[in-house]
């Protein structure tokens, strides 16, 4: 049974940090709304895309770069002619040059103006609103479970059935990562006298080879659910000198 607490953590985490961005989404939505509500309207130009390049480093440890096209508006007021850069950009662009868009404009300063698409309005808002919504959930999930995990272990320290299981495998997890790393896990079994069957215990994942710590030796103390095997933990801070 692996430790519970970086699920915990990493589960509160990502769950409070997706309820600060549905946060952030009604207030960004809220405002977007409440400028249109008030916003003068006109049709504008594009007459210009830029492109703005950002560069972010995968999960694989290479960095992979993205470029996004941004469009500047032309628009005319009362005669007088303004421009502005949208805030949202896309790859592909979303507009040409030349093409005609709607436009919503604050009516005591023209030249604070956004393009009034749906799509181009509300787009911050509803990628804010997606991260949160995928976050909240996520972080529950994994902070519930986290927090059982802690529980199990505690009843196990308390009141789990001990035996000296054979070490049968140390070495690195290949099917997870921990800060980009394989970390490392100890396996160990022994045979259920009463059942006759036998049962595998897998230890907690470990930032540091093990072998030394498990120098010389060849079993390690489990604590067991004596209802369902299965449910261990390994302890290897107790020697067997200790028994």
């Amino acid at each position: 049974m692996h430790n519970g607490r970086l699920l915990t953590i990493v589960g509160g985490i990502f769950a409070l940090v997706g309820l600060v961005l549905l946060c952030v989404c009604a207030a960004l939505a809220a405002s977007t709304a409440g400028f249109l509500a008030s916003a003068g309207r006109t049709d504008g130009t594009v007459v210009e895309l830029t492109a703005r390049t950002s560069t972010t480093r995968g999960s694989d440890g290479h960095l992979r770069s993205s470029t996004s096209w941004y469009p500047t508006v032309e628009l005319t007021v009362d005669g007088r002619r303004y421009s502005f850069q949208s805030s949202t950009g896309s790859n592909p662009p979303s507009y040409s040059e030349g093409e005609r868009v709607p436009v919503a404009y604050d009516p005591d300063d023209p030249s604070d103006a956004r393009i009034a698409s749906f799509g181009s309005a509300f787009l911050a808002p509803l990628i804010v609103g997606g991260l949160g919504v995928l976050f909240t959930p996520l972080g529950t999930i994994l902070f519930v479970k986290g927090r059982r995990i802690a529980r199990q272990r505690a009843w196990l320290w308390a009141n789990g059935q001990e035996v000296w299981a054979e070490i049968e495998h140390v070495g690195r997890d290949f099917s997870v990562r921990v800060n980009n790393r394989h970390p490392y896990v100890v396996h160990a079994t022994w045979r259920d006298e009463r059942t006759g069957r036998t049962h595998t215990a897998t230890g907690d994942h470990l930032g540091h080879d093990p072998a030394l710590r498990l120098r010389g030796r060849t079993h390690v103390r489990v604590l067991y659910d004596a209802a369902d095997p299965d449910r261990n933990l390994i302890d290897l801070d107790t020697h067997p000198s200790q028994r």
